[in-house]
């Protein structure tokens, strides 16, 4: 199924700092575990999933027993719908499930258990839909259906380890963009997008063949190639304005990519240059 098509109904977003249900449970509706601090054991389908500290979350399907077993945590817990009036009963656990009323609609990769470690991203925003679901105001449930379905599309473009999320090229060139003239480490960079600096680097090799430090090296060069070409700040200017340490440090990476200086390309340029 088309994931345009999802439209999440939430029916609780809280916060737990204690697991008061000792045996497995299985709902009628999806459940998505987030744990802001802390480590919680979780098993899902009969299988344990293993320890999920901080940052991580776990969704479970409509239908699938789980067990939640943690001490010294604090974790978000939602229980939702993929699609309006997905299933016919609430939201509470029952004690026997009657899977004749599980929703029948298979919406991928919502069709399975997902466990993602490295989710601190979607920290903020389900501590504000905790925040909405408990003051209750206004047209809090059309928000809190807006705000779940950007986490799941989140969760979705995540959960494929071999898929570039799909506004990130655009965005990390925007970072790097906004911050050229600043040092950009690898742990910013990931720190700010909510994937691990691994996972960002491997996609991008794949995408692009480079990793994150050779992507950030090549915009900043392209960047000072450009203004080479169009303006006379001197080559220590166009440097520090891009990033680079120092003009030594651009000039030895510029020779080493392009088989000349900084200086000589300019030359090969300033004819054109009014």
């Amino acid at each position: 199924m088309d994931l345009s098509l999802l439209n999440p109904a939430v029916h609780s977003v809280l916060t737990y700092e204690r697991i008061t249900r000792k045996e497995e449970s299985a709902s009628y509706n999806a459940r998505l575990f987030y744990v802001v601090s802390g480590d919680v054991v979780i098993t899902a389908d009969g299988k344990s999933l293993g320890h999920i500290g901080g940052g991580g979350l776990v969704y479970i399907p409509a239908g699938v027993s789980y067990k939640l077993r943690g001490q010294y945590f604090m974790m978000v817990a939602a229980s939702f719908d993929l699609l309006p009036g997905a299933a016919k009963v609430g939201s509470e656990i029952p004690a026997e499930l009657d899977r004749s009323l599980l929703p029948c609609e298979e919406l991928s990769p919502f069709d399975k258990v997902i466990k993602l470690s490295e989710m601190e991203s979607e920290r903020e925003e389900l501590e504000r839909m905790c925040a909405l679901f408990t003051a209750a105001d206004g047209e809090y449930r059309a928000e809190l259906s807006a705000r779940m379905k950007l986490v799941l599309l989140r969760v979705a473009e995540a959960a494929n380890p071999d898929a570039l999320p799909s506004r990130m090229s655009t965005a990390l060139g925007e970072y790097i963009r906004e911050n050229i003239s600043e040092e950009i480490s690898n742990t910013e960079v990931a720190a700010t997008f909510g994937y691990h600096p691994f996972y960002i680097s491997n996609v991008l090799k794949a995408a692009k063949g480079q990793t994150l430090r050779q992507y950030i090296i090549s915009y900043r060069l392209a960047l000072a190639r450009a203004m080479l070409r169009t303006s006379a700040k001197s080559v220590a200017e166009i440097a520090e304005e891009c990033g680079f340490t120092d003009a030594s440090y651009f000039t030895k990476t510029h020779r080493q990519v392009f088989g000349e200086t900084p200086k000589d390309y300019r030359n090969r340029f300033k004819d054109e240059f009014i």
